[in-house]
């Protein structure tokens, strides 16, 4: 993880754990180069990097406001570092976690932007917030770029680990998003009838160098899972 983007989430750390609220201010930009003991050009990079997650806003002349934040049961489609940091509050858990290497179709394949024969890490994981079934993920890492992925891994925080490990550093994501009706697969896993509809987001993670590493297709549970953006 960069030094902005560590300066970042301790700057969120610091907000939730302070229950600040809208239009509550940030320490100055002097005193947050003061804290972290980085440049001023850093600093700015953690700011602009919260602004961009919608966790704040920053008006030229008057200082850095806090702005309003839902609860942990909202997903924030504006990050693109997992969903670790987020929930930190409530309860979760990735349950039912496969691991296979194996070949990318051809779907796959194209949004990882790699050859059919490069070998790749399946990874399905449900996922539940509280004890409720909220989402199954599908995942596809490049396993050129991320060597080595397993059911221990999986069952926590993949960001973190390739990020510990690989010093791969998670930049930004392209999301799609579409409704669509869930497979019988889909539909026993997320515990619901057959032919029930849900939100399937497409999304593909670019390191900070612009270097594709991870494919996801996640469908959400359409009672248990909420979100803002």
């Amino acid at each position: 993880m960069l030094k902005y983007q560590k300066i970042a989430e301790q700057l969120f750390s610091f907000i939730k754990s302070n229950n600040l609220k809208q239009g509550d201010c940030l320490p100055s930009l002097n005193k947050l180069i003061q804290q972290y003991g980085a440049s001023k050009t850093t600093v700015l990079k953690a700011l602009d990097q919260l602004e961009r997650d919608g966790f704040i806003y920053q008006v030229q002349g008057s200082g850095t406001f806090v702005r309003n934040i839902p609860d942990e049961h909202f997903i924030n489609f504006n990050v693109s570092h997992g969903w670790t940091n987020d929930f930190t509050k409530t309860k979760m858990e990735n349950s039912d976690v496969t691991v296979e290497k194996t070949l990318p179709t051809p779907l796959v394949a194209s949004r990882l932007q790699c050859a059919i024969d490069t070998p790749v890490y399946k990874v399905q994981r449900l996922k539940k917030q509280d004890d409720k079934i909220f989402c199954l993920e599908t995942s596809y890492y490049n396993a050129n770029v991320v060597p080595f992925l397993n059911e221990d891994i999986a069952k926590a925080s993949i960001f973190h680990h390739i990020s510990d490990v690989y010093q791969i550093n998670v930049g930004f994501s392209d999301k799609y998003f579409k409704v669509r009706r869930l497979t019988n697969f889909e539909s026993d896993k997320l515990n619901l009838p057959q032919d029930s509809f849900g939100l399937a987001v497409h999304e593909t993670f670019y390191t900070t160098a612009g270097d594709i590493f991870d494919f996801s297709e996640n469908v959400y549970h359409h009672e248990n899972a909420t979100f803002y953006i």
